[in-house]
């Protein structure tokens, strides 16, 4: 059923903008008009946040309580963005999130060489990853054997097919159809909406708006590197303890970057995404 919140819920004071999000579990009671109204959130296992549009110093919640990170890719048409898949990793990590990498419209791979060797950093740190082709069914079986009894946040950029993907492990399924809707009465400022549909084999899905800095609300420079476990494994061999690993002398990550002990792909995507953030 449709409902409002409390406004003792909206106008309390937390460091988030939204007092309630898809994926809270809440105490509703009813309004007498066939609606409700949530007079309570019980508190979250996790949360997966962004920045506030309008207020830099708060965040909102995008989604609570999931289990997964479900970061769905293209190999081609778009192309493969590796920053933004290490982006969701952070996400993932930073959340509590489980993360698994999807790559679809892997019928379009003309060479399986340079396929393994995209995603080789990724099986090396242990990250479970799904190739998958919503043309030919490849992957279909196993992504959707993923998705059973369980809460999974879907996000990644327009086109890379999540909505095929959906249809293909339930017929029918559709992104923004049966939403959980919260009438929240918190204005402009609720700018970023999130879906959830049910499977039928156990468990749903979470449709989010693909948002490149998700998860990163608050992370600062200097905590960039444990979150490259590469990175962070050979840090201490650096001759500065607060080596940014970008240009200083006697750098280890630079040492190992340049012999391949780390992945040329993901030193780039640490130097991209570090100086988009806060020292």
């Amino acid at each position: 059923r449709l409902c409002d919140v409390r406004g003792t819920l909206t106008s309390r004071q937390t460091e988030f903008t939204n007092a309630v999000a898809v994926g809270d579990e809440v105490i509703v009671s009813e309004d007498g008009a066939g609606g409700g109204v949530i007079e309570a959130v019980l508190p979250r296992r996790g949360a997966l946040t962004r920045p506030d549009v309008f207020y830099s110093h708060l965040r909102q919640v995008i989604v609570a309580n999931a289990h997964q990170l479900l970061i769905v890719s293209s190999w081609r048409e778009p192309v493969i963005w590796l920053e933004l898949i290490d982006r969701y990793l952070i996400a993932a990590e930073r959340s509590g999130l489980l993360p698994v990498i999807c790559v679809n419209k892997v019928d379009l791979v003309e060479d399986e060489a340079s396929f393994e060797a995209t995603f080789q950093p990724y099986n090396g740190l242990g990250h479970r990853l799904i190739a998958t082709s919503a043309l030919t069914g490849e992957g279909i079986d196993e992504l959707r054997a993923a998705l059973q009894g369980k809460t999974t946040v879907l996000t990644g950029l327009s086109g890379t097919g999540k909505s095929s993907l959906l249809a293909a492990v339930q017929p029918g399924l559709r992104l923004r159809t049966g939403e959980v809707s919260i009438r929240s009465g918190e204005g402009r400022h609720t700018t970023t909406q999130a879906t959830m549909l049910r499977v039928d084999v156990g468990g749903a899905v979470v449709d989010t708006p693909g948002i490149r800095e998700f998860g990163l609300a608050g992370l600062r420079r200097h905590e960039l590197a444990r979150f490259f476990p590469e990175i962070a494994a050979v840090a201490a061999g650096c001759r500065f303890s607060d080596c940014s690993h970008i240009g200083e002398p006697d750098c280890a990550v630079l040492a190992a970057n340049a012999t391949g002990a780390i992945a040329p792909s993901r030193y780039h995507s640490y130097l991209q995404i570090h100086p988009t953030l806060p020292e």
